[in-house]
């Protein structure tokens, strides 16, 4: 069974996720690296073009009461960067190169490490946004529910991941793009996101699947989509998923 098949069955089944076998990792995720087509990336010479794509968090974020806000995987800090300066941000990353290309951005606090059981106080947080990062955790669960305990009752929560029951995901089946990265290594549908949030205590305020009016967005993706002969994916309406979540309040 393929691995886009085993993520459909998701809907058969109570599970969260599947689980992708540890493959070889990348020392520093920041580092250049070759994309799926076959292209070395700049990813810091990409700042610019992942800042436009993160442009509907910062604003959604911005339009928020101030408060204290914690991004996790904040990568180059292109999120940070936009955020107003009446937010009290702190960033966590695994990435020392991360920082530094960051700071030098952003008026953040910028922590190396990871989200455990006791990295912050409970009911800290107004905003928490892990955008591309529960793919990448062995036990999303556990993060989930770390995430809920460091928000204040009320507080938001914005989580971004590929989509394994997308158009592209189904048409492309093991040649979809997003399978590609070896640090994905849980693996979620929308549908089975949005059960994983509801039941660990939180209450769905908006879904988006960002593409249309994006750089991604081309004739040639949709030409790519109708064919369905590539070797890998086109980037695609629905390929991933952001989700706008609330702690219900105590």
């Amino acid at each position: 069974m393929s691995m886009i098949d085993r993520c459909l069955r998701l809907y058969e089944t109570l599970d969260y996720f599947v689980h992708y076998p540890a493959r070889p990792l990348p020392q520093d995720y920041w580092n250049a690296k070759v994309d799926p087509d076959g292209n070395v990336r700049d990813l810091a010479g990409e700042r610019d073009q992942r800042k436009s794509d993160l442009a509907y968090i910062a604003a959604f974020v911005n339009g928020l009461m101030p408060g204290k806000v914690l991004d996790i995987g904040f990568g180059l800090g292109e999120l940070l960067e936009q955020l107003e300066v009446r937010h009290d941000c702190i960033g966590l990353d695994t990435s020392q190169r991360a920082i530094d290309v960051a700071q030098e951005r952003c008026d953040a606090d910028l922590r190396l490490g990871i989200l455990e059981g006791d990295t912050f106080p409970a009911n800290n947080f107004d905003v928490v946004i892990a955008h591309h990062v529960i793919e990448h955790v062995e036990e999303p669960i556990g993060f989930v529910r770390n995430i809920c305990s460091i928000l204040k009752p009320g507080g938001h929560f914005v989580c971004g991941t590929p989509n394994f029951a997308s158009a592209a995901a189904r048409v492309f089946g093991d040649r979809f793009r997003l399978l590609h990265d070896p640090t994905h290594v849980s693996l979620f549908t929308d549908d089975s996101l949005l059960r994983l949030l509801r039941d660990e205590g939180f209450v769905i305020e908006k879904v988006e699947f960002p593409f249309f009016n994006t750089r991604f967005a081309s004739v040639e993706a949709c030409e790519a989509m109708l064919e369905g002969k590539s070797s890998v994916s086109p980037a695609f309406w629905g390929s991933f998923v952001t989700v706008f979540a609330r702690k219900v309040a105590e």
